[in-house]
């Protein structure tokens, strides 16, 4: 008996040593784990991720000045018909869709000027159209005079799609999806913020906030550099180089990625203009033109836009237990979080994964909202089919084909191209707010539901059967998959090397593109004969 009581004894006080061992060995692996993540933190800062994300949230800061523009008329339009109740259902129509018609012209505009003025520059200038409009409708006594404003502010979404062109210019390849991510996360913060906003204070002074908010941007963007791809197309190689180094904190990094950019502007130059003008005309433009333009068609088609700019009077309609102005913030809360999801998500998965299981979720979403209320369902349900749709199309629907639009097209057009892409596609938002009251009224909005429904499943169809697959590749390689034939030409470009045998290497660029470059050509830029003391041990 002693002898087991014994054993026990020394089985209880080995099992408690095991267990001081574990504990010692998870506070060992947890002191590990901490001192990896301030490791990797130092080299974050160390090695130059660090600049590069914060000229990219500078960059993107201007998207949340996009979403107080789209959520506006959700917290004006329910104020305002209160104010005045003579006001028609036209001339509501018209107070939502104003802040969209000059979105086609905002961003033709900003696709012209982009390759002018610069992508630094251009994100700055923003701030007159913003800050005038804001001003103009938060001071307005008239009915003109807020649909002036509100036309004014619409140039403010058009032009700010130059935000996605100067982030894939100056990340890498590996971050260039979350980066470009942010943008529509951004959208989904500022419309949170108005629509909590204005279901507390009059719209008057969510105007002035919104006037007030929009100094933001051209103050950060005062701190970072311009676009070192853009400068070296200016021949502005010194200019470049201080970007460059800037962004990455590696001396040897921004010299050869300068001279790969030097590389693309001399190959550039050669071309005449029969050449350039012929650009617009290849298949690596035209097709991702018209892939893009059918994407968005099915986006619109799908409600996305629909419920984002009628956020209270569309739960109005479809009949909630829930308040209208409060099922609003609830919609707008859930963008936030899930815009944080899908540029987590973006990174993990294949673009055309993404595009097509958000819009198959989302659709089937709409459509059981459209079942609930035809069969007079709970009032709740029909709510959680509206927050589910919302949440799906934050996944990949709704930010994707804006993402692409600064991934598909040529270095050499990408600015413009992206600006004809991003006119077209507020051209359909347009048509498409502006038709929804009639639309329900002809369809009823239980009609409605059923053709966002129905519009989303095929548009995921289409999504997974004819998108191209942008996740992890360089710009050339995107671009390779449209090319008719294999030539040797520097995609980038777009222009052969004139019947010369070239071999070529491939060498990547913080624009993400694949740049071909002779071998043996070296450049060495005039600077580095007298490198600043200071950056040699940053290398």
């Amino acid at each position: 008996m002693e002898i087991i009581k014994s054993c026990c004894f020394i089985l209880m006080k080995s099992t408690k040593l095991l267990r001081r061992f574990a504990a010692a060995r998870v506070g060992q692996r947890r002191a590990r784990t901490m001192l990896v993540t301030i490791k990797g933190f130092w080299k974050v800062c160390r090695y130059g991720d660090l600049y590069m994300v914060l000229a990219a949230l500078a960059a993107q800061s201007i998207n949340i000045s996009v979403g107080f523009c789209q959520g506006f008329s959700a917290v004006l339009l329910p104020q305002y018909t209160h104010e005045h109740p003579n006001i028609t259902y036209e001339q509501s129509s018209w107070i939502a869709s104003l802040g969209v018609i000059s979105n086609p012209v905002g961003a033709l505009l900003g696709g012209m000027m982009v390759d002018v003025l610069g992508r630094r520059l251009l994100l700055q200038s923003i701030v007159l159209p913003n800050l005038l409009g804001w001003l103009v409708i938060a001071f307005s006594d008239t009915y003109l005079f807020l649909c002036v404003g509100r036309f004014v502010t619409g140039f403010t979404i058009g032009m700010s799609t130059v935000s996605y062109i100067y982030v894939a210019e100056i990340t890498t390849p590996e971050k260039r999806g979350v980066l470009s991510a942010l943008g529509p996360g951004l959208v989904s913060t500022g419309i949170f913020v108005v629509y909590s906003l204005g279901a507390f204070i009059h719209w008057r002074k969510v105007a002035a906030i919104c006037a007030g908010f929009s100094l933001l941007t051209p103050f950060l963007m005062y701190f970072v550099p311009e676009s070192p791809l853009w400068l070296a197309s200016k021949g502005q190689m010194k200019e470049a180089y201080n970007a460059l180094f800037w962004l990455r904190q590696n001396n040897s990094t921004a010299q050869q990625e300068l001279m790969e950019f030097t590389k693309d502007r001399k190959t550039s130059e050669n071309m005449s203009l029969k050449q350039k003008l012929g650009l617009f005309k290849r298949r690596n433009v035209l097709k991702p033109f018209a892939l893009l333009i059918v994407f968005f068609i099915f986006q619109e088609m799908s409600g996305i836009y629909v419920i984002l700019y009628y956020a209270v009077d569309f739960f109005k309609s479809v009949g909630t237990s829930v308040n209208e102005f409060t099922a609003s913030i609830i919609v707008g809360g859930v963008r936030v979080f899930m815009g944080a999801v899908g540029a987590c998500l973006i990174n993990s998965f294949r673009r055309k994964t993404l595009a097509a299981a958000s819009g198959l979720l989302l659709g089937v979403a709409m459509l059981g909202a459209a079942v609930c209320d035809s069969l007079d369902g709970p009032p709740l349900l029909k709510l959680a089919c509206v927050l589910l749709h919302v949440s799906f199309s934050m996944v990949g629907f709704l930010q994707l084909p804006w993402i692409m639009s600064g991934e598909l097209y040529p270095q050499d057009i990408r600015g413009i191209m992206s600006g004809a892409t991003s006119c077209c596609a507020y051209m359909l938002i347009f048509f498409n707010i502006k038709t929804y009251p009639q639309l329900e009224y002809y369809l009823t909005s239980n009609g409605t539901l059923y053709l966002f429904g129905v519009c989303a499943l095929f548009g995921a169809a289409y999504c997974l059967l004819c998108l191209p697959e942008t996740k992890g590749k360089t710009l050339s390689e995107i671009m390779r998959q449209f090319e008719e034939e294999k030539k040797d030409v520097d995609p980038e470009i777009g222009c052969d090397k004139q019947g010369k045998e070239v071999r070529t290497g491939q060498r990547r660029h913080s624009a993400g593109a694949a740049v071909s470059l002779e071998k043996g050509d070296v450049f060495t830029p005039r600077w580095t004969q007298k490198e600043p003391a200071e950056t040699e041990h940053r290398e």
